[in-house]
C-alpha cells in the first residue's frame, strides 16, 4: 500500500508540474526555460507510471506465468489490455515497444519488481529524453 501511495504521489506530482507550467505558466516562460522544466515533471510522470503499472501486474498476474508482457495480453486483467490497446492507437508501434522494454526486463515473480521496473524505466526514458533533445531538438 504505501509504494502504490508514491507511485500515486509521484504521477500526481509529474502530472500537476505539467499542468502548471504548460497551461498556467505557458506565457511567462521563454522557450528555453520551458525545455529546461522538462525533467521536474517527466521524472516523476515515468517514475510513477510504470510504478503504477507494474504493481497491477504483479498482483493481478497468476501462478503459472512470469512474464509481464505475456500478462498485458492474455486478458487475464481487465484494465491491461484496453491500456495496451489505448497505447498502441497513441503511440503506434514504436511507443508499445519503448513501454513493453522496461517491463520485460525483470520477471515478475522478482522480489519488488516495481521498483525495480520503475526505476529501469526511467533512466531509460531519461536516456531517450537526452537524446532527443541531443539529436533531433536541434535540427527542429
Amino acid at each position: 500500500m504505501m509504494k502504490k501511495l508514491i507511485y500515486l504521489s509521484s504521477l500526481g506530482l509529474g502530472l500537476g508540474l505539467f499542468i502548471y507550467f504548460y497551461l498556467f505558466n505557458f506565457n511567462s516562460m521563454s522557450e528555453t526555460k520551458l525545455l529546461e522544466v522538462v525533467l521536474y515533471w517527466y521524472t516523476p510522470l515515468i517514475f510513477g507510471l510504470y510504478g503504477l503499472t507494474a504493481l497491477r501486474i504483479a498482483k493481478t498476474i497468476g501462478e503459472k506465468n512470469n512474464h509481464a508482457i505475456s500478462h498485458l495480453f492474455s486478458g487475464d486483467d481487465p484494465l491491461m489490455l484496453p491500456m495496451t490497446i489505448a497505447l498502441f492507437l497513441v503511440g503506434g508501434v514504436i511507443g508499445v515497444l519503448f513501454f513493453f522494454l522496461p517491463l520485460s526486463i525483470f520477471k515478475v515473480k522478482r522480489a519488488h519488481f516495481d521498483v525495480y521496473v520503475s526505476l529501469a524505466a526511467t533512466a531509460i526514458f531519461l536516456v531517450l529524453l537526452w537524446l532527443f533533445f541531443v539529436l533531433l531538438w536541434p535540427s527542429l
